[in-house]
C-alpha cells in the first residue's frame, strides 16, 4: 500500500520545462513517465492487476493535457502569424499585407523643388503658384518665336546698333527672366539648397548669359565708346555676343517641363546611344572593305556626268557608297554608270546596298 501511494505520488509531478502547467501532466517529460511507470509496477501476487488499472488512469489524463497542450500551442501559433507574419516565419502572408509591401516598393516620392521652400511669405506664394508657371512658359515659348524674327530681321551685331523695338523687346525679356530667378531664389528657405536643383542651375546660367548681352556688355561698350561701331576690343565683343545669343536657344529646354513625353523619347533615344554607336560601327566596317574593293576594281574608269570619279580613291569610295548605296540618295546613276562596265560591279553594288541600307540600318 505504501509503494502504491508513493508510485501515485511521483506520477503527479509536474516536471521541470513543462509549459502546460497541468498539476498530472507526464506527457512533457517522457523520463518521467517511464520513472513512474517503474514504480507503478508491484510485485506478482500483490492485487498487480488492480495496480495496472489504478495505473492507467494517470496515462489518460496526460493524454488529455497532451492533446491540450498542442490545442494551445497551434492556436497561440496561428495568432502570432496573423499578428506579424513576416517575423513569425509562417508559410503564408495575409494578402492586405503584401499589397502594402508592394505597393511602398513600386510608388516612389515624386521630386518637388517645392520641399526646400519657405512655409509662407510672397516669393514663396508667387513661386508655388501655377498661374506663375504657366505665365513663365508662355514667355519661354514667345522668347523662342521672337528669336526667329530677331534672326531675320535684326542685323545689327550688337544690341545697341538694333533698332528701338528689338531693344526694347531684349530688354523686356531680360527683366522677366532676372525677376523669375530672383522669385525662386528668394523662395528658397535655405539658399544653398538651390545647388541641388538642376533646374535651378540651368537656369541661373541662362539668367547669367542673358544679362551678360543685354546690359553687362552694353555697358561695357557705352563706356569703351564703342556704340555700333569700333572701339574696346570690338571683334572679339562681336564674337561673345554671337555666342550669347546662340545660348538663348538652351531655354527652350525648359518646355521639356510641361511635357514631359518629350522627356521620356530623349531619355529613350540615350539609352539607345550605345547600340547605335555600335550599329555605326559595323556600317564603316562594311563601307570600308567595300571602299576598298571598288577602289581597286573600278577605280580609274566610273565617272559621273562631270566626269569626277565615283571611286577615285578610298575616302571617295566610302563617300559615294554612304550617299548613295546606304542613304540611297543617287542610287540609280551610279548602277548606269557601273552597269556600263560589267553586271558583276552592278550586283556588288547591290549586294552592299543589301547588307548596309536594308540590313544594318534597319
Amino acid at each position: 500500500e505504501c509503494r502504491r501511494k508513493r508510485a501515485m505520488e511521483g506520477a503527479r509531478e509536474v516536471r521541470p520545462g513543462c509549459s502546460c502547467g497541468h498539476p498530472n501532466c507526464v506527457a512533457c517529460s517522457a523520463e518521467g513517465a517511464a520513472a513512474a511507470g517503474a514504480r507503478v509496477r508491484p510485485a506478482a501476487g500483490h492485487g498487480g492487476v488492480d495496480l495496472a488499472r489504478e495505473d492507467m488512469a494517470p496515462q489518460s489524463s496526460s493524454r488529455s493535457c497532451s492533446k491540450e497542450h498542442s490545442d494551445d500551442a497551434t492556436r497561440n501559433r496561428l495568432s502570432a502569424d496573423s499578428k506579424n507574419p513576416h517575423e513569425s516565419g509562417a508559410m503564408f502572408i495575409d494578402a492586405d499585407e503584401m499589397k502594402k509591401r508592394i505597393r511602398r516598393a513600386t510608388l516612389k516620392s515624386e521630386y518637388d523643388v517645392a520641399q526646400f521652400y519657405h512655409k509662407t511669405g510672397v516669393f514663396q506664394f508667387i513661386a508655388r503658384h501655377p498661374h506663375f508657371e504657366r505665365l513663365t512658359l508662355f514667355v519661354i515659348a514667345f522668347n523662342a518665336l521672337w528669336i526667329w524674327v530677331d534672326t531675320d530681321l535684326n542685323d545689327a551685331e550688337v544690341l545697341l546698333a538694333a533698332d528701338p523695338t528689338f531693344q526694347i523687346a531684349e530688354n523686356c525679356f531680360c527683366m522677366y527672366f532676372s525677376f523669375e530667378w530672383y522669385v525662386r531664389f528668394k523662395s528658397f528657405k535655405v539658399k544653398r539648397n538651390g545647388l541641388k536643383d538642376a533646374w535651378f542651375l540651368f537656369d541661373s546660367c541662362l539668367v547669367f548669359m542673358m544679362v551678360a548681352e543685354t546690359w553687362i556688355m552694353t555697358a561695357v561698350m557705352l563706356l569703351s565708346g564703342g556704340g555700333g561701331g569700333g572701339g574696346l576690343g570690338n571683334a572679339s565683343i562681336l564674337r561673345m555676343a554671337r555666342l550669347l545669343r546662340l545660348s538663348r536657344m538652351a531655354r527652350m529646354a525648359r518646355l521639356f517641363r510641361a511635357m514631359p513625353e518629350l522627356l521620356i523619347l530623349i531619355k529613350g533615344m540615350v539609352a539607345a546611344t550605345r547600340s547605335v554607336l555600335f550599329t555605326l560601327c559595323l556600317l564603316a566596317i562594311i563601307l570600308y572593305v567595300f571602299g576598298i574593293a571598288f577602289r581597286q576594281l573600278v577605280g580609274e574608269t566610273v565617272r559621273d556626268e562631270d566626269g569626277n570619279l565615283y571611286f577615285g580613291s578610298v575616302a571617295t569610295a566610302m563617300h559615294t557608297l554612304l550617299l548613295d548605296g546606304t542613304l540611297l540618295d543617287g542610287a540609280g546613276a551610279v548602277v548606269k554608270a557601273l552597269s556600263k562596265e560589267s553586271f558583276v560591279y552592278v550586283v556588288m553594288f547591290y549586294l552592299f546596298v543589301l547588307l548596309a541600307a536594308l540590313t544594318v540600318m534597319n
